[in-house]
């Protein structure tokens, strides 16, 4: 199956389950939805759980760029109500580790070697696991101790095809909904994405630390992170480890 039509499918069962039926009506997602699950999602709403809870817990289980979108929408007080905004802080940007094969052949391809060669030491076990990467603690050859964070290996095919659902929703939205005239929701779909792959490249992240750094040299109480350059790649990034609060 089109992973477009798949995870169009998956979209508008979420949102049904969750009782988001006034989002599938003005996306125009219906047509996608099982029939089992209708439009109010009752499997779902016998649930003690409010409509911002729903909202929250549909994105967290519908992946990365619903994650990311959501943390987005809550600072946007002009786009959603104070109680949405609240609940949507909530989210968790969580997942299950990266087997540790996968990751030592990602470190291989990416770096020309293993972990046990490129690093001193390096923990195969996660500091972290977000839905887009995860950290490792490692200990370059020189003893200095460093995060790495490699960039999961399946995530960019199904973000690239949620940003362009995305887009196309925001056009539907446009269309189908009246008080959609006040804001540039296209505009928005088009800024965001143009965000989450830029936070996808790990040496863009890398030249955006170097140059905060230098902007804040002068500040003794900011310390950003170094960058080790010779250990990373647009999906592995090597930074300075920073112990304390």
């Amino acid at each position: 199956m089109n992973l477009r039509v798949h995870r169009y499918q998956q979209i508008s069962e979420v949102l049904a389950r969750h009782g988001l039926g006034f989002l599938v009506g003005i996306t125009g997602l219906e047509r996608w939805v099982p029939f089992h699950h209708g439009l109010l999602g009752h499997e779902c709403r016998t649930q003690p759980y409010t409509n911002p809870d729903h909202l929250r817990l549909a994105l967290e289980e519908l992946g990365p760029t619903f994650i990311k979108l959501g943390q987005i929408l809550s600072t946007r007080a002009d786009l959603l109500p104070h109680q949405y905004q609240t609940e949507l802080v909530r989210l968790q940007d969580a997942a299950p580790p990266v087997p540790d094969a996968t990751i030592r052949q990602l470190i291989r391809e990416e770096l020309g070697a293993k972990p046990d060669e490129v690093f001193a030491d390096f923990m195969l076990e996660p500091l972290a696991s977000a839905s887009i990467g995860q950290a490792h603690a490692a200990t370059l050859h020189d003893g200095t101790h460093v995060v790495v964070k490699v960039r999961r290996p399946d995530v960019i095919p199904t973000i690239e095809a949620d940003l362009d659902i995305l887009q196309n929703l925001a056009i539907q939205i446009s269309r189908r909904w009246d008080a959609a005239a006040y804001y540039n929701l296209p505009g928005i779909a088009a800024e965001f994405a143009q965000t989450l792959r830029a936070e996808l490249d790990y040496l863009r992240e890398g030249r955006n630390a170097k140059r905060l750094a230098h902007n804040l040299a002068a500040d003794p109480g900011v310390h950003i992170p170094r960058v080790f350059w010779e250990t990373s790649t647009s999906r592995v990034l090597t930074l300075e480890r920073i112990v304390g609060i």
